[in-house]
């Protein structure tokens, strides 16, 4: 008996005994197919459901954003637009005053320029440090005759022609204008 139980066992343990036959594989097969089809049906639907949820509240926070856009684009058409365009119609008098400036700084420009020019011709036919040699010279030696230059100011602007003093002002706002 102790031999037969050693065959068997034998037999058991072999390669041989595990292979499976063409039917236990199909059995095996459609137990696993069975297996595979079998799902939880209310399980997946709440899965859609939730998924479905989802979409639908990322689809109302973009509509909310969409509005959102919408509101902001129609009060920049009916309010600011308009502000902006009023605020250049001012800027334009600001731009003139601007250039009126610049045409003013342009002359003051010439004109120092035409008085440098008088300092540099004065001081060449004064002398600049012999005139004030000759003056000391004056105090301790005996005096010299001083031809005195005669000077001609050159014609420059006046600042109330640009910058009308406050009563000027007065003046011209109640001027009558002519169309």
């Amino acid at each position: 008996m102790e031999e037969d139980t050693e065959i068997v066992s034998e037999t058991e343990s072999s390669p041989e005994s595990q292979e499976k036959t063409p039917d236990s594989f199909i059995e095996d097969i459609a137990t696993d197919y069975v297996n595979y089809t079998q799902f939880d049906s209310a399980k997946e639907k709440e899965k859609f459901s939730e998924n479905i949820e989802g979409m639908l509240t990322k689809m109302e926070e973009f509509c909310g954003l969409v509005d959102m856009i919408r509101a902001d684009t129609s009060i920049c058409l009916t309010e600011t637009l308009p502000r902006i365009q009023t605020k250049c119609s001012q800027m334009q008098e600001i731009f003139e005053k601007i250039d009126k400036l610049e045409a003013f700084v342009a002359m003051v420009k010439t004109n120092v320029g035409v008085l440098e020019e008088c300092v540099n011709k004065a001081e060449d036919e004064m002398g600049s440090l012999s005139g004030l040699k000759k003056m000391l010279s004056s105090f301790v030696g005996p005096k010299k005759p001083v031809s005195k230059a005669v000077f001609n100011p050159p014609e420059i602007f006046s600042t109330k022609d640009y910058f009308p003093g406050p009563q000027e002002k007065v003046q011209t706002e109640d001027m009558p204008t002519e169309k």
